[in-house]
């Protein structure tokens, strides 16, 4: 059973949607680190990804990246079954700067918006930040059941309770959805869509992250191959965690005319980690991302 799978529990759930942030999280916390604690051999893994990406990797660093992998996944529980309280923190806890400039310009000048995404930070709280400030997104992701019926209920009232945006989601566990045509329409569309590119899948390919070489891309280059910087804006937001309820919300944007837009992501996601290292969660999987999945 992985660290996840452990934590979306029927009883995990429950407590935290009964419960405030502040005690959802440290009753979530203190459970992700009884699990690590029995399971040493994951927290090892955790290292040895560590040194081998090239992170300072001792007992301090561990323990720190060990602690925000279980926030993102109390994060991930809180999504599912907070709506009000999701609302509240976006307003109150997220310092989104000037940000959300790049969206409004993009409305104004009728363009699309490719948001990508990475296995860094506050993830599950990104969408509610567009939400909230009033954009309707489309985000691919995987959403088995249950929790992803969960996920779209928990949306939907969001919008329809406290007059938000709206989010579609594009489900890749669902085998009658055709995601890239789903992709294509909505760029096509003029609509804001987010989707990871730091995930290693059949049609990711080499890239270098802080020196090493790794797979990734997850195809997005092949998905925006035929687009340019008049019809897509190319942003990769990141929800920094700057304390126990607080984050500050930063996006950099990317153009088609400097050449390789994945290399430009990946550059954007090595400033993150090199400066917030324990908030890079991917790590207790990166191991993953040294295989060559291509057909």
């Amino acid at each position: 059973m992985s660290i996840g799978s452990f934590l979306a529990s029927k009883e995990n759930i429950e407590f935290v949607g009964k419960n405030s942030w502040k005690f959802g999280r440290n009753f979530i916390l203190n459970k992700g680190l009884d699990y690590y604690n029995t399971n040493p051999d994951e927290a090892e893994q955790i290292k040895n990804n560590m040194e081998r990406i090239g992170l300072a990797a001792g007992k301090e660093e561990v323990n720190e990246t060990i602690q925000h992998i279980v926030i993102h996944y109390f994060e991930k529980l809180f999504a599912l079954v907070k709506s009000y309280e999701a609302v509240w923190i976006v307003k109150n806890r997220i310092d989104v700067g000037d940000s959300l400039e790049y969206f409004n310009e993009a409305k104004r000048d009728n363009k699309a918006v490719f948001v990508a995404q990475s296995h860094f930070g506050a993830t599950y709280l990104l969408g509610s930040v567009l939400m909230v400030n009033g954009f309707d997104i489309s985000m691919v992701g995987k959403f088995p059941e249950p929790v992803g019926s969960m996920l779209f209920n928990n949306s939907n009232l969001m919008a329809e309770k406290y007059k938000t945006g709206k989010t579609h989601f594009i489900n890749i566990a669902d085998p009658a959805v055709d995601v890239p045509m789903s992709m294509f329409q909505a760029l096509f569309s003029k609509k804001i869509i987010s989707n990871v590119f730091d995930e290693n899948n059949e049609f990711s390919r080499p890239v270098k992250l802080l020196g090493k070489d790794i797979f990734g891309g997850s195809g997005m280059d092949m998905i925006l191959k035929n687009s340019n910087d008049e019809k897509v804006m190319l942003l990769t937001p990141f929800l920094i965690r700057t304390g126990e309820d607080t984050f500050r919300y930063e996006v950099d944007r990317h153009y088609f005319k400097n050449g390789d837009i994945i290399n430009s992501f990946y550059n954007s996601l090595e400033k993150r980690i090199k400066k917030y290292p324990a908030q890079w969660y991917f790590i207790h999987e990166l191991e993953e991302s040294f295989i060559d999945m291509r057909k």
